[in-house]
Formats: structure tokens, C-alpha cells, sequence
């Protein structure tokens, strides 16, 4: 009865997923919502399959960037493996992910199991399976009013993997990190970065991690990489970084990212110093699998960003870039990027307040948008978009730029149509979570249009519509 639950299961699953795929949609988290109902132990049952190990990435961002790195650095190698790549980081879409690399009698093997899961989703999975490495990104505010506060974050995550037999892969550099070792008695490797060229030694950003871990007293910082990720200590209690396993150091960003790790040399065509950092945590992971350098370094080389992260599309004569946004911090590294790139910018900014994205919207007046309202930024224009569009327009005005160059449009293909219509040599889609896909969909279709690749694109603006 087991063994035909569990077909029937996984038939219907993937018979969702076909269906889903040809309506459109990404079909990632339904088709297992399904199969759980039909067998509870559907993904207990698949995850047996793994030979090798199961990875889990989590943290608040850079999640989606570095599973996707080191899922890329495992193709390279060959190797056979479960990833949720589409970024349904669930236990949902997780299962579907399994589903759909699985045959239909639910036994064939993998070889690894990469999957990056949601902060709050940690403890529900290790319910359901057993990982050997789960890496831990960094710990930022995010979406308070889905979450909560950060301390319940963390202590979530230290209750789901104490007792286990679980290594950990920290963040060397963030204070919300370090002490997990002292707190869960489990082995941890750890990740960070010497001293750069782009550090600051003051700042104005948002850093949660102001106080010791340990002591409470307040961290003394030497130097920021960006937000509370920095050399820091405690002068009451002594703690301070711990050494690190994999260091990264003599970076570069020309915009493009070069830098080594240990010994090794790496090259990406990525921008921004928070994607070093993810670079940092997937070499990490693929030296802790035993990978050859060679294969590391061709891998981060090739890969091109996917999902809206850094995704590049041709759109015409127009190069376009997505971004997701959805905390301060990651959109003040998003905008320190676009500092790092010469040219001149066309920006487009769409802003939801849908449950996925959080309801409040305040924490846009936490980002240091004041950063690029400065004449080498090359800010031609700025298109606001999405359901709270006025907001967006509101922030970037009082930020210091010109009212002329701000333009609100909350339908999001008049409000992509409009950013492409000016005059700029790179065209920036920063999205929030629920504005992220739809923006793609456009994006793709528009890059997708045949007689773009020898005619200019009709741009237009149409008339304005419901999104």
C-alpha cells in the first residue's frame, strides 16, 4: 500500500508540473503540496535516495545566488544531484524538486541533494531529512512582519540543528553568525575576508549585529566589508572573528568580480561585493566536496545569473539587468554596485507590499538611496512601478534626485516599456519578490522578440492598466 501511495504520489506530482509548465507558471510549489497530501512521507521516502550527501543553504540573502553557484559547480563535475533551482525554498516546493528528478517508482538514486531552503523553514526540514553541511549566508532584518525579529530567526535555527550530527559553513565576517559553534557544540567551517580595498571604517548603514553575542556589550569594529559583515570584537568578553578555513582576499571589482580563495584564483562576471561573498560560500562548498580548483574556477567563470538575480537579457541594442531587492541591505549593496558600473543608467524600481514581499514598505527609508543621487552615479532616469509605486517615487525624491527624471507607472510592462525608452547604455529592474517573475515574463518576451535582434524594439508607452 506504501509503494503505491507513493506512486500515485509522485504520478500526479509531475503530471501537475507538466500542466503548470504549460500554463506558464513556474510549477514548483503546488505539484507538492499534492503529493504530501497523497503521501505524507514523500520526501523522507526520495531524500533516502541521496547516496552521497544533502546540502542545505540558508541565511537572508545570497541564498538562491550561492546554491545556484555550487549547484553549477556540480554540473561541471558531472555529478547527478536534486536541486530546487527555480528557488521554491519550502518544504513544498523542495519536495517538487525531488519529484521531478525522480522516476515514477520513487528509487532512483542522486548522487547529492543541494537545496536552499527559507530561514523559517529550517527546523520543518530536518524533520524530513538529514543533511551532512547546512551553510549559513548572513543574518539581515528582513520582512519583520512575516519573520519577526532576528533573535527568533537564529534561535530557531540553533534549536533545529543542535543534537545533530550536522557541520556548519559560517559566515566568518557576520557577529550573528560566529557563535553558533559555541551554542550548538557542532564542527563549523568558516568562510570570510581579509582586509579590502573597499571597506569602510564608519558608516551609516543599518548593522543588527551591534552587540556581542555572548556579553551584550557592544562589538568594536576595525573595519566593514558592508553592514555589520566586518572585523570585529568585544572588548569585555574577548570574542571576536573566528579563523577562517576559506579566506578570500586581494579583491577587485572592475566591475566584474576577481579575487583568490586560499590559493585559488577566481573570476566572475558578477557585480557587487555581496556577490563576492557568495562566490566566497560556494567555493567554500565545493572545496569541502573535494571539487579540483580547475573546475571551480571554470564554473563561477561561466555561470550566468538566473531568476532575477544579476539575469541579463538583450533587448534590442539595450542591455538590461534584474535585480531582486527586499531588505535594506541588500538593496544598499545592489546600489554600491551599480556605483562600481561607468555607464550611464536608466533605473526602474517596482515595489510591491503583497504578503510575500512583507506589508510594510518602511524599510526603503532604511537603504542609503542617497548613494547614487550624486552626478557619477549616471542616473538618466528612474521609473517607479508595482502596487506601491508612489512610495518608490517618494523615496527617490526625497533622496535628492531631480523630480523631472522620476516617473511613476505602477503597471509593470508600461513602467519596463517606459525605463527602456530612455536614452541610457545599461537598463537596471530592481524587483521585489512578487514583482520579480512577472518583470521577468516581460523581459524575456521582449528580449525574446525575433526582429529585436535586427530592428530597434517599439517601445512606446501604452496606455496605462491594472497590474
Amino acid at each position: 500500500m506504501q509503494v503505491i501511495r507513493r506512486i500515485i504520489a509522485i504520478a500526479i506530482a509531475k503530471l501537475l508540473i507538466c500542466l503548470s509548465r504549460i500554463l506558464g507558471n513556474q510549477g514548483t510549489d503546488f505539484p507538492g503540496r499534492v503529493a504530501r497530501i497523497i503521501d505524507p512521507d514523500i520526501l523522507k521516502k526520495l531524500a533516502a535516495n541521496v547516496q552521497e550527501e544533502i546540502y542545505i543553504i540558508t541565511g537572508t540573502n545570497g541564498k538562491t545566488t550561492t546554491t545556484n553557484m555550487i549547484a553549477r559547480i556540480l554540473e561541471e563535475k558531472g555529478y547527478f544531484f536534486v536541486h530546487n533551482r527555480a528557488g521554491a525554498n519550502m518544504v513544498t516546493g523542495i519536495t517538487t524538486a525531488f519529484i521531478k528528478e525522480a522516476n515514477l517508482w520513487g528509487n532512483r538514486p542522486f548522487e547529492y541533494a543541494l537545496l536552499e531552503t527559507d530561514e523559517a523553514n529550517v527546523p520543518l526540514l530536518l524533520k524530513e531529512l538529514t543533511p551532512r553541511v547546512v551553510l549559513i549566508t548572513n543574518f539581515f532584518r528582513d520582512q519583520l512582519d512575516r519573520y519577526g525579529e532576528l533573535d527568533r530567526i537564529i534561535s530557531l535555527i540553533k534549536d533545529a540543528v543542535r543534537d545533530t550530527d550536522i557541520e556548519l559553513v559560517l559566515n566568518a565576517d557576520d557577529p550573528l553568525v560566529v557563535h553558533f559553534q559555541n551554542e550548538t557544540g557542532l564542527h563549523c567551517w568558516y568562510y570570510g575576508f581579509d582586509d579590502t580595498d573597499y571597506d569602510v571604517f564608519e558608516g551609516e548603514e543599518s548593522r543588527e549585529g551591534r552587540f556581542c553575542a555572548f556579553c551584550g556589550e557592544e562589538l568594536q569594529y576595525e573595519r566593514f566589508h558592508y553592514a555589520q559583515l566586518g572585523k570585529f570584537q568585544c572588548l569585555k568578553c574577548g570574542s571576536h572573528n573566528p579563523r577562517r578555513n576559506f579566506t578570500g582576499h586581494d579583491l577587485r571589482m572592475t566591475p566584474q568580480i576577481h579575487f583568490y580563495v586560499n590559493n585559488m584564483e577566481i573570476y566572475s562576471p558578477y557585480l557587487g561585493f555581496y556577490n563576492a561573498y557568495n562566490i566566497l560560500a560556494a567555493v567554500s562548498v565545493a572545496k569541502l566536496v573535494g571539487i579540483q580548483d580547475d573546475i571551480v574556477q571554470r564554473a563561477i567563470a561561466r555561470y550566468q545569473p538566473r531568476a532575477g538575480r544579476m539575469e541579463q537579457f538583450q533587448i534590442g541594442d539595450k542591455k538590461a539587468i534584474q535585480i531582486l531587492v527586499k531588505n535594506p541591505t541588500g538593496l544598499n549593496q545592489t546600489l554600491a554596485a551599480l556605483n562600481t558600473d561607468p555607464a550611464s543608467k536608466s533605473l526602474f524600481f517596482a515595489l510591491n507590499d503583497n504578503a510575500a514581499d512583507g506589508r510594510d514598505v518602511s524599510w526603503i527609508w532604511d537603504a542609503q538611496v542617497e548613494n547614487i543621487a550624486i552626478p557619477g552615479a549616471a542616473i538618466k532616469g528612474i521609473t517607479c512601478s508595482g502596487l506601491r509605486s508612489g512610495d518608490a517615487a517618494l523615496r527617490f525624491k526625497y533622496a535628492g534626485f531631480n523630480e523631472e527624471i522620476i516617473m511613476v507607472e505602477s503597471d509593470l510592462e508600461a513602467g519596463i516599456k517606459s525605463c527602456l525608452n530612455i536614452e541610457a547604455e545599461v537598463y537596471y529592474f530592481l524587483c521585489t519578490y512578487t514583482t520579480l517573475f512577472a518583470s521577468r515574463k516581460i523581459l524575456s518576451r521582449l528580449a525574446g522578440n525575433k526582429s529585436s535582434h535586427k530592428h530597434k524594439v517599439n517601445l512606446a508607452k501604452p496606455a496605462a492598466g491594472g497590474e
